[in-house]
């Protein structure tokens, strides 16, 4: 099922065609994860300005870091407006930015269906380099979700 998650996903959006899998191993998956996880970061970011989160919030920049070190041709943000499972839409942030609770829940959103798209990448992903980060990401919900 998770798989199927990620496919749709990562499918839900393509408004071009990715490039063709690299001879590295460095697929259409892991570009197409790689183009998500940056959106959904840039957009996590948006969000968790409007708390006192600054672990979560470096978290996110090492993995934006992390993610930009694994492209293999200029990043376009084809998820721009999307509204995506653990990416906050600006009607979200905006929200949250007048109400604790939205703005509780919204977070709490991000990183439970973020933690559920990065798992299913887990399954997918077989670029070693791009599933490192994945793991890196899974570290950095898991740890944030416990933490509360």
């Amino acid at each position: 099922m998770t798989v199927l998650l990620l496919a749709g996903v990562l499918s839900a959006c393509q408004q071009e065609p990715p490039p063709p899998p690299a001879h590295n191993g460095y697929g259409t998956t892991e570009r197409a994860f790689v183009e998500l996880a940056i959106a959904t970061d840039e957009q996590a970011l948006k969000l968790l300005e409007l708390t006192d989160k600054s672990d979560v919030k470096a978290n996110r920049n090492t993995e934006l870091a992390e993610l930009r070190k694994l492209l293999d041709a200029p990043y376009v943000n084809n998820h721009a407006g999307h509204d995506m499972p653990g990416m906050p839409t600006d009607a979200e942030i905006q929200l949250a930015s007048t109400s604790p609770e939205a703005l509780r829940q919204f977070v709490h959103a991000h990183l439970t269906e973020s933690l559920e798209v990065v798992r299913s990448a887990r399954t997918a992903i077989t670029h070693q380099p791009t599933a490192e980060v994945v793991a890196l990401m899974e570290r950095h919900r898991t740890a944030e979700l416990a933490a509360g």
